[in-house]
This record gives structure tokens, C-alpha cells and sequence, in this order.
């Protein structure tokens, strides 16, 4: 039976769900979304039912279970969403089910996306919705009116959301956990002012929800702007964010390294995201660090604050619009200190 308990990003990661890449389509989303969000070069790729290529496809599923397999090695209980045919549904994948679900604690907190193409992804995880709640675990469901659709612009420090207010509006990747009372997130294409207010009621007065000061005109989720690598130590985006603006909030006082300008890459494409996609990382542990297995700069970075980089080819996964913190859902952490010295 399935456990939930998990409020950080570091401690031991015990049980997970690793996504599939079957059956990927292109989000077929409102133009003006797909502009503000994507690469320009691939905007024509978001069309109704167009599929990801499908040797990626079929590279990506090998490498989410190779994925799977080194997280049960390590001796993390595993579990993978249901397939879904997404072409008939006009749906995206279960690749990355970090998007759509938020654990808390005990809390699996169902997100109110934004994309219309998103809103039957949790088909994919219905029955394990059901058996964490017959485990124990308080499931929330979004409970907004999903007919009522937020695509009226609304404003901002950069210009104008491609979303605005009509209703509550989060993609559970626009957050990331520092601990069990103290959650930050940002605003984004994908997560509106009201949509931070219905999280903020969801998880109760117990929980502190921060959002951060981040310099992205296409902001849509924050896990490649900021990566905390266990308590009072993240990699930070130094185009994003400017570290000294983070003082006077909850992440005064760690300390914060700026990643590794990326290299340049075009094998295979990255449909849905930039280069900072390889700061995406997944920590399992207080020492261990997933991390594209490329990225050598990032692995060097990493090794140089103790950490030890566990590199696995990702490269087609990330070509799907994620990495491994995207495709993984922590649902239960250990929050056991790490031993000093």
C-alpha cells in the first residue's frame, strides 16, 4: 500500500512515481499561450493531433525506465501512471506528472491547470489517486469550474500573463517545497494571483506559500529556476534571478550558486523548453543527485559541494518538455537529518 509524506525537495526519497512517455502529442493549446510559453522555432509543432516523433517517444519510454529501475536499485518503491490513449482525448502525456500534482505532507494536491490539454491528465493517475487515499493520504481535488477559462491576459511586472484571473490558475511545478511549513513558488503563464490563493486555501494557515522575485517573460514552471540541493544550499538561475532580491524571504540566509550557463543542443530538439532544462535535477537523497548525463559542468559543480552526481542519459525525455524532477512525483521523503561530518 502506497505511503504519502513528503515536504522538502532533499530528504531520502523513498517512494516515487516515474512518468511514460506513451502516446506524447503536442499540447494543442490558444496561439497566444504557445508564443508566450515555447520556442519560437517549434510554435508550428502545437497543432491537434500531432504526435512527438516517435523514436523519441520510444527513446524517452527507455530512458524513464531505466530511470525507474536505478530509483528501485536505490531502494525507492516505484510506481508508474496507467496509459492513456491521449490522441483520442486530446491530452499531452504522462511523462511528467510533477505538473499536475503536488505533495505536501500527507496532501496530494490536484493542480487547476491552465491548459486545456492538461485537464484529463489525471486519468493517468486516478487509481493510484485512489489507493494513496485508501492509504491515508488527504487527496484534494481542484474544485474550480474548469469550464470558465483564464486565457483574458492579466497583468504583470514583465508585461501581460497569457492568463489572467477568471479563475484559479497553478501548475504544481510552479512550486517547490522548503520544508513542512514553507512553500515558494512563483506566477507564471500557467499560475495566476488567484490560483496562489486557492493553493494557499488548499494546503491550510499551516503552510506558508512565498512567491519568489524571477526575471522570466515566459515563465511556466519554476524547476528550472531554482533547485534546492538539500537544507540551506540551491543552484539558482542567474539569468531568473537575482539572489540578493531572495534576502528578506525564506531563503535568507542559504546559500545559493548560480548553475552553469548550459551549452547549446539540437539532438534531439527541445520542443517545450530552453537549455536551463539540465538544471531540472532530481536529489534523492541527502548526497545523491540525478543529472543529465551530459551535463558535465553541472556534474563537476555538483562534486564540488559534496554532492554526488548520478548521470543518466534523459536527453529525449527532456526533448518532451521536463527532466527527472518533472518526470518524478515524491510521494514519501525521509526526513531523518543528514549524519554531520
Amino acid at each position: 500500500m502506497a505511503v504519502v509524506g513528503a515536504c522538502d525537495e532533499w530528504s531520502p526519497l523513498r517512494e516515487s512515481v516515474v512518468g511514460i512517455a506513451y502516446g506524447a502529442m503536442f499540447p494543442a493549446e490558444d496561439r497566444g499561450m504557445v508564443e508566450a510559453t515555447m520556442p519560437r522555432e517549434h510554435w508550428d509543432e502545437f497543432r491537434p493531433g500531432h504526435p512527438f516523433p516517435p523514436w523519441i517517444v520510444e527513446a524517452a519510454e527507455q530512458e524513464l525506465q531505466t530511470l525507474a529501475e536505478l530509483l528501485e536499485g536505490m531502494g525507492c518503491v516505484v510506481h508508474r501512471p496507467h496509459r492513456v490513449p491521449w490522441s483520442e482525448l486530446g491530452g499531452y502525456c504522462a511523462a511528467m506528472p510533477r505538473d499536475a500534482l503536488l505533495v505536501m505532507g500527507d496532501r496530494v494536491v490536484e493542480a487547476p491547470m491552465a491548459w486545456r490539454s492538461r485537464r484529463r491528465e489525471l486519468l493517468a493517475y486516478r487509481p493510484l489517486l485512489q489507493q494513496l487515499r485508501r492509504s491515508g493520504a488527504r487527496w484534494l481535488r481542484s474544485e474550480v469550474d474548469l469550464r470558465v477559462d483564464p486565457l483574458d491576459g492579466g497583468p504583470s511586472s514583465l508585461g501581460r500573463w497569457a492568463i489572467g484571473d477568471a479563475r484559479p490558475a497553478w501548475d504544481a511545478a510552479d512550486f517547490l517545497r522548503l520544508g513542512p511549513d514553507t512553500v515558494v513558488g512563483q506566477l507564471s503563464h500557467v499560475t495566476n494571483r488567484s490560483g496562489v490563493a486557492h493553493l494557499r486555501a488548499r494546503l491550510g494557515a499551516g503552510v506558508s506559500v512565498y512567491l519568489l522575485p524571477v526575471r522570466d517573460p515566459h515563465a511556466m514552471h519554476i524547476d528550472a529556476t531554482l533547485c534546492p540541493l538539500r537544507e540551506g544550499l540551491a543552484l539558482y538561475n542567474p539569468e531568473r534571478i537575482d539572489p540578493a532580491l531572495l534576502a528578506d524571504g525564506p531563503l535568507g540566509g542559504w546559500e545559493l550558486v548560480p548553475a552553469p550557463f548550459p551549452d547549446a543542443r539540437d539532438d534531439p530538439p527541445l520542443y517545450m523548453t530552453s537549455p536551463w532544462v539540465s538544471m531540472n535535477l532530481l536529489v534523492v537523497d541527502h548526497q545523491h543527485v540525478l543529472v543529465e548525463a551530459r551535463d558535465e559542468k553541472l556534474q563537476a559543480l555538483l562534486d564540488s559541494y559534496g554532492m554526488t552526481p548520478l548521470p543518466l542519459p534523459f536527453r529525449n525525455v527532456q526533448a518532451l518538455g521536463g527532466s527527472f524532477h518533472c518526470a518524478t512525483l515524491d510521494l514519501r521523503r525521509d526526513r531523518r537529518r543528514a549524519p554531520l561530518g
